[in-house]
């Protein structure tokens, strides 16, 4: 890649918008959008500046403005758009989740490869320095036991749902279940810093409709036990912790890492990480998109995120086959961990 990477936005939603603000941070243009509603389209880019505004997605995806598309339409979209940004040669940089199957996932990557063309799963943490730090501590806690990760967040669309209306976030249809919208955020880091669970096993909780709005995924590693708290219908207040026999790290924000705090059993805290200023929303964004930036400039289309991004959507596809009212089997991952990880 020569020069500045040039980015089409699929969607208008808030992420979108701090996607344009951390796109130049990172030191990528946004210079075009793409809308279902052509006058939101029009809007968001008097807003932000950006020169194209696309009529369809073969417009942004075809346009010879841009290099690369940033997809940020709602879930159950998101297949359909990053093929058609493939298919027209571009890199594609999605925000989570990649797809609704493993096979869909798979299939992507495959035609990324097929196209030379790099495709990353923007997810938050596996992309923040503070995991790092996180990597490099976990020696201080001796043999590690238990970790208990949360993102339970209460959707400001539920009050509409308690009324009798179904929007987007908590329609079955859409793809967008708890799981797969905010207990992503609990299952990457967990990938990252501990590999492939030995198997795995999810208690949900549904609404009304089926919805999957909440529930706990159990990771197996043997020695260590990992929980996955996520729901769109509580709070988190608590951090997120991981035990070992020699103390413990905390984490206030398990998608946004903003303090990290290790405990020996000397009851001792000492602060290993922490940010300068507070976080606001969408402020961690900039690193996926230093990373895509980083992979496309050296053409690294086989990637060593492509298959984190696969075992995740395996958890998280197998995890929702249970039925509302029911406890998940426990599932055994039996390819090999190596594999998965390289």
């Amino acid at each position: 890649m020569v020069g500045t990477m040039r980015f089409g936005i699929i969607g208008t939603g808030s992420i979108s918008d701090w996607f344009v603000a951390a796109c130049r941070r990172a030191g990528g243009a946004p210079v075009g959008v793409y809308s279902r509603g052509f006058d939101r389209g029009q809007d968001f880019a008097t807003r932000h500046g950006l020169s194209l505004v696309a009529a369809t997605m073969e417009d942004l995806a075809g346009s010879d403005q841009i290099d690369a598309v940033y997809v940020a339409s709602p879930i159950g979209s998101h297949y359909e758009h990053v093929l058609a940004a493939l298919a027209a040669g571009k890199h594609v940089l999605c925000e989570k989740t990649l797809a609704t199957s493993p096979e869909a996932v798979r299939a992507l990557f495959d035609v990324a490869a097929s196209r030379e063309r790099v495709l990353l799963e923007a997810v938050r943490p596996v992309h923040d320095p503070a995991y790092e730090v996180i990597a490099k501590s976990l020696a201080r806690l001796g043999m590690l036991r238990h970790a208990h990760f949360e993102k339970c967040q209460y959707s400001s669309r539920y009050s509409a749902f308690l009324q009798g209306a179904t929007p987007n976030p908590f329609d079955p249809a859409s793809g967008n279940s708890a799981l797969r919208d905010l207990g992503v955020y609990c299952l990457h880091p967990s990938l990252t810093l501990f590999g492939a669970p030995e198997s795995f096993s999810v208690v949900g909780y549904h609404l009304s409709n089926g919805f999957g709005a909440g529930g706990t995924l159990l990771l197996d590693y043997g020695t260590l036990k990992v929980t996955c708290a996520y729901s769109k219908v509580t709070n988190s207040v608590a951090p997120s912790v991981i035990y070992g026999e020699t103390g413990s790290l905390s984490i206030d924000s398990i998608a946004e890492p903003g303090v990290v705090i290790f405990t020996g059993l000397d009851g001792q805290s000492e602060i290993i990480s922490s940010v300068s200023q507070p976080k606001v929303a969408g402020d961690t964004l900039h690193y996926p998109i230093e990373t895509f930036l980083r992979l496309c400039e050296s053409g690294a289309v086989d990637h060593p995120f492509r298959a984190q991004s696969v075992m995740a959507e395996e958890i998280m596809s197998r995890g929702l086959e249970s039925v509302p009212g029911s406890v998940a089997p426990i599932w055994h991952l039996m390819s090999d961990v190596a594999e998965r990880k390289s």
